[in-house]
């Protein structure tokens, strides 16, 4: 196949001709042969206005016959990437998840670590099987690098992928890397779910770790309002110094520390005061 180094990924590619089927783009623009190699977009995705020499950014898949072809759409993963995807056909042989083209992706029996139902979702890598055909696996922990280009305090997206008790959360950042979010730092998510991370440390192995909150005195404000609020309501659950972390992050979501820091701020302000029992919003004693 002449498009081997080009199948699953985006490109940008320039128009080299048009025809009845639709625009022509070519994967070599410095071979000027009438013969030379070219890819099919087809009529319908061919952008309005466009032209001879204009370059297109492009995913190259395969159609229903097997053809290299070119489509202006975006699939939710191209070669080397991974994220969850929604299962919507199971068969003896494999099952379909919606990637994000009309032609849904097969994961190979051989490829899933598990059962697969319809309406689950997992996280699915894309890569070329023997046949030379694109297709999804569940074998993803090998596709993804726990070692990349993170800045501190840069802000990636990602997808809560598992979560290892004492350890914290591992998540897939970008759809290629791995980082994890520390067991004592709260975020309440729910496997596949996507969020924003900062990068609060960068190891020295490039690892990382994250956290889905700013920085403390980006979320004191929000923090203390929160805070005040769970305990300005009726039957609010009492709580003090000597609560403990588990305790305090099922009630408001938030670290021990983060908390402390919060009351203190609503000390200040006379918000709340401390009495037997702890923290109490003063017109409620």
């Amino acid at each position: 196949m002449p498009y081997d180094d080009l199948l699953g990924r985006l490109v940008t590619l320039p128009i080299r001709r048009f025809g009845p089927p639709g625009a022509f783009l070519s994967p070599d623009p410095g071979d000027l042969r009438p013969s030379a190699p070219v890819l099919l977009l087809p009529g319908g995705e061919v952008p309005e206005g466009a032209k001879e020499g204009d370059t297109l950014e492009v995913f190259v898949h395969l159609d229903s016959e097997d053809r290299p072809i070119a489509t202006t759409r975006r699939p939710k993963i191209a070669l080397g990437e991974v994220a969850f995807l929604p299962v919507t056909d199971v068969a003896p042989f494999g099952a379909f998840v919606d990637w994000g083209l009309p032609k849904e992706l097969l994961v190979p029996r051989a490829e899933q670590t598990r059962d697969l139902r319809v309406g689950q979702r997992h996280p699915i890598g894309l890569v070329v099987d023997r046949t030379g055909r694109l297709a999804g696996t569940m074998r993803v922990s090998e596709m993804l690098r726990d070692q990349g280009e993170f800045d501190l305090d840069e802000w990636v997206e990602g997808e809560a992928w598992r979560n290892e008790p004492g350890i914290g959360l591992f998540v897939i950042i970008e759809r290629r890397f791995v980082g994890l979010v520390p067991a004592d730092e709260p975020h309440g998510l729910a496997r596949g779910e996507a969020a924003r991370f900062r990068v609060t440390s960068v190891l020295t192995d490039g690892k990382v770790e994250l956290s889905v909150r700013g920085h403390a005195h980006e979320e004191l404000e929000s923090d203390a309002e929160e805070v005040l609020a769970r305990l300005s309501r009726p039957g609010a659950p009492r709580v003090g110094d000597r609560s403990s972390p588990d305790e305090i992050r099922a009630i408001f979501g938030l670290s021990k520390k983060a908390f402390k820091r919060a009351v203190g701020r609503l000390l200040k302000r006379r918000a709340v005061a401390i009495d037997g029992e702890g923290f109490v919003v003063p017109h409620r004693r």
